[in-house]
């Protein structure tokens, strides 16, 4: 059971960072793509089918997020804090909403600034980033809290919530570069946190099987 369960956290972590490979190879894509449309259409840098598939990956690609997110739950990382659970399942439905916003996204293809559904489409993104910033900052909280994982990984939890707000949304408001630069760098370290569940030191991977399974009994 306990070998079962540390593989499982391995499968994820492995999803999750090469999703952030995925991510952050994209985002340069679309910051080097020559543009098809003005900056004024929702679609931009692309067309209408671009732009479709574009929304495809990116939905896929927060779902490799939250794949690692996922395995972060089945460490002893959390420990036994409540703060770090909740924080982290909040995030999880921050990350799966923008998912399905992603591909929602996709009916704005054709339009432009000023019209009611770019506006509409674009506000709502707000909502699950935000979400998704305060439950990974909570989550990363507790996870120090928890005290379970030593050295620079025990802050990347923490780092990957407060990057959404700092630089992440300012980024995403200013220039389109600047915004794709700094998700490449978010995706990225979602990539690290994934490296770390896939391809951490045994000791680590050893205290997952235990924790998992002490879980499982409890």
């Amino acid at each position: 059971m306990a070998l079962k369960a540390a593989e499982t956290v391995r499968r994820l972590g492995a999803i999750g960072f090469w999703g952030g490979i995925a991510g952050a190879l994209s985002a340069v894509v679309v910051s080097v793509y020559p543009p098809v449309v003005v900056p004024e259409h929702f679609s931009y840098p692309f067309n209408a089918t671009g732009f479709t598939i574009a929304q495809v990956f990116f939905a896929v690609q927060h779902v490799t997020m939250v794949a690692a997110i996922v395995a972060l739950l089945r460490t002893p990382a959390v420990g036994s804090s409540r703060l770090a659970r909740a924080g982290l399942f909040i995030g999880i439905i921050g990350l799966a909403s923008l998912s399905l916003l992603e591909l929602a996204a996709i009916t704005a293809a054709h339009s432009v600034s000023g019209d009611p559904l770019y506006s509409l489409i674009q506000s709502l993104f707000a909502i699950p980033t935000m979400l998704t910033g305060i439950g990974l900052v909570l989550g990363g909280i507790g996870v120090l809290r928890a005290r379970a994982w030593r050295g620079a990984k025990q802050f990347l939890p923490l780092v990957l919530g407060i990057y959404v707000f700092v630089p992440l949304i300012p980024a995403i408001m200013g220039p389109h570069v600047a915004g794709r630069i700094g998700i490449g760098i978010w995706v990225l370290l979602f990539g690290l946190l994934g490296w770390i569940l896939w391809r951490g030191d045994r000791g680590v991977a050893r205290l997952d099987a235990v924790s998992a399974d002490t879980v499982g009994q409890s």
